[in-house]
């Protein structure tokens, strides 16, 4: 009887939200908006676009120096002018995953977030004048399990707790945000990325209420945690949130399939979310900004956001090296998007990424390092050191800001 009490729950949060825009706005009236705010059409840019726009760095198939790659990759992005980063945050056969090159981590396999986040590596980086650290953090969600998660839940909330309070504490006079989330949430949603995760609107999983609920369960754990140390160390000037990503939007909008946005979100109080926005690509835009839009219609925020519907970027790339793009093909793209997100404020765009992480033609990554005609592409900087043509228009995005900024103190 709980379970069919639970799928009913379940299933009347799919309202058919297709045509939700906010505002009523017709597309027409979208496609103005994205034109007017496009850099590339006199579209304003922001005199501190070096806080807003960021890229991740994990897991790239090469390496520019014979420094930690996670240190090397973080110098890199501040060199390049970024005042924000993405990083993975978890452990993968005794070191931090994504980060093999040129490191000793020697992790243990009962090291905590907290004690991961003061390993040299991450400290040294965590020191570095960044004001946004965006943290993917995957342990604990229980996927397909029936089993009481009573102890997992409580350990992943104390988890959550003990690292916020360690970033309040230590960084209590400066200010600089750590948001912890988790990596594209409907791919955890499914049981992952490989052939039998991939549903259809015809063959959803039949265990997918549990899923879905052990899902909610695992986010509002991980939530408490972060909030319960946030009334503890209230006068810290480091702020620490937690964000929940997605990344099959209308997979839930379009086809009422369990997804992150129409299943979880309603069901759960979080401050931030992010969106992997691949689903949302398309060369007018208007499929990216309607996305946005759906978020903010289903995501309920934290009391400490004080109603501001915070939704952000946590991937984005077109790939050079693939279905024979162009540089004018990517860099109107890239124009597009960023006239997507102007136009809808968004807070924080992070690229997907700063060294190319895939393979051109997608095989399994190689033990080694990989040349640049065997990588997909999606880079800011190449394996010789070179911009990628993302990296070219977002040097000329950020060279403009930063030059609105020193007139406006002047």
């Amino acid at each position: 009887m709980r379970n069919i009490i639970f799928i009913a729950f379940f299933f009347m949060h799919y309202v058919n939200a297709q045509y939700f825009v906010s505002n009523n706005l017709s597309d027409e009236q979208i496609l103005e908006l994205i034109e007017k705010h496009r850099p590339s059409k006199g579209g304003e840019i922001p005199a501190d676009l070096k806080y807003k726009l960021g890229a991740t760095h994990v897991n790239g198939q090469y390496h520019l120096t014979d420094k930690p790659f996670i240190i090397e990759g973080a110098e890199k992005m501040h060199d390049l002018g970024y005042g924000i980063l993405k990083l993975w945050f978890y452990k993968a056969d005794g070191q931090a995953h994504g980060y093999k090159y040129n490191s000793e981590w020697n992790l243990t396999k009962t090291m905590t977030l907290k004690e991961l986040a003061t390993h040299k590596y991450y400290d040294e980086v965590f020191n570095m004048p960044f004001k946004v650290f965006a943290l993917n953090i995957k342990d604990g969600y229980a996927g397909a399990s029936t089993e009481d998660q009573t102890e997992n839940l409580n350990r992943v909330e104390k988890e959550f707790y003990d690292l916020t309070a360690h970033f309040l504490n230590k960084y209590k006079d400066r200010d600089v945000s750590f948001i912890l989330s988790n990596w594209e949430g409907d791919w955890m949603l499914r049981g992952g990325t490989s052939a039998k995760s991939q549903w259809r609107k015809d063959s959803v999983s039949p265990n997918a209420p549990v899923r879905v609920k052990n899902m909610i369960d695992w986010i509002k754990a991980r939530q408490k945690g972060v909030s319960r140390a946030r009334k503890e160390f209230s006068n810290s000037k480091c702020k620490v949130y937690n964000a929940v990503e997605v990344n099959k939007v209308y997979d839930g909008i379009l086809y009422s399939m369990p997804s992150i946005t129409t299943s979880v979100l309603p069901n759960v109080e979080v401050d931030m979310v992010a969106w992997s926005a691949y689903d949302g690509k398309s060369d007018d835009g208007i499929k990216m900004y309607k996305g946005i839009d759906y978020l903010r219609h289903y995501m309920n925020p934290t009391p400490y956001m004080k109603g501001e519907k915070f939704v952000f970027i946590g991937e984005i790339n077109e790939h050079e090296n693939r279905n024979n793009r162009t540089k004018a093909y990517v860099q109107n793209f890239t124009d597009v998007i960023m006239g997507v997100y102007l136009a809808q404020k968004i807070p924080y765009i992070f690229y997907w990424e700063l060294y190319s992480n895939d393979t051109k033609t997608g095989s399994k990554k190689q033990d080694r390092v990989l040349k640049e005609e065997e990588l997909a592409g999606n880079w800011l900087i190449r394996p010789d050191g070179s911009f990628g043509w993302a990296q070219e228009y977002f040097h000329n995005l950020l060279e403009k800001s930063r030059t609105k900024n020193i007139t406006s103190k002047n």
